[in-house]
């Protein structure tokens, strides 16, 4: 079998404010401190608005899962701060 080489991103995701991108790091802290699994590694970071995600793996495969997880959870946890829009309920 041959073993792929690692794999790594950095994605920046911008705020409207620091406070909001110091919440959203907040939220996605429990999964950044889960232990490291044998295929990724995961860091976030925050930079004024901006938030950084670190990721590391040891596949592409792994690196897109982990990508699409913390993005996916940064956009539920940036929503859950936007106010009620008029006609969503």
């Amino acid at each position: 079998m041959v073993k792929s080489e690692n794999s790594s991103a950095l994605i920046r995701l911008e705020f409207k404010s620091v406070r909001e991108a110091e919440t959203v790091k907040r939220a996605l802290a429990p999964e950044e401190e889960l232990p490291a699994t044998a295929r990724c590694r995961a860091r976030i970071f925050r930079r004024e608005n901006a938030l950084f995600l670190q990721v590391d793996a040891d596949d592409t495969a792994a690196l897109r899962a982990a990508l699409n997880s913390f993005i996916r959870w940064a956009i539920v946890a940036r929503d859950m701060l936007e106010p009620r829009r008029k006609g969503n309920g």
